[in-house]
């Protein structure tokens, strides 16, 4: 567990810096509004910014996760994290790579939904908390196995690639 925990945070960065940067890049060449400020005078003030889009680093977040998860686990079957990781996922049934709709069901369940709840009024902070929750939720798998509940959902499980060292 302590593989996939380290290889879901090393994928968390290198996504952070990449929506950051995708965020930062369409903010600057997104076109700007502007505010007239008049006192009480009668002067006028141009003042220039750019219109908030608050929603955007978010979105741009969503989509980027779905680049990179969806193709890594399909074609390779781990991201960049699981492979500094020694960590691969594989089809329960089959043992080889998961494919593009397990890997599709996978993303779904663990940032597809958080995702989409971002978006709704109220509980948009919080929806983090449900892929917390489905990335932890190998923790308390009975079978000893260590599958979660986008292992289940998808049908896959998560393998040692390489020995501990």
């Amino acid at each position: 567990m302590s593989r996939r925990v380290l290889g879901a945070v090393i994928d968390l960065f290198i996504l952070l810096v990449l929506a950051g940067a995708v965020s930062s890049l369409i903010t600057t060449i997104a076109p700007g509004t502007a505010q007239v400020r008049i006192d009480a005078d009668g002067a006028r003030t141009v003042i220039t910014g750019t219109q908030q889009m608050t929603w955007l680093p978010l979105l741009v977040f969503v989509i980027l996760t779905a680049f990179y998860v969806i193709p890594f686990m399909a074609l390779l079957g781990r991201t960049i994290g699981g492979f500094l990781t020694g960590i691969r996922c594989v089809r329960s049934d089959t043992g080889t790579r998961p494919g593009w709709g397990v890997s599709l069901r996978r993303w779904l369940l663990l940032y597809g939904i958080a995702g989409i709840l971002g978006f709704a009024p109220y509980v948009g902070g919080f929806a983090w908390l449900v892929t917390l929750i489905i990335g932890l939720s190998p923790l308390w798998d009975m079978s000893g196995r260590l599958r979660g509940y986008a292992d289940r959902f998808a049908g896959d499980i998560v393998v040692l690639s390489r020995p501990a060292r």
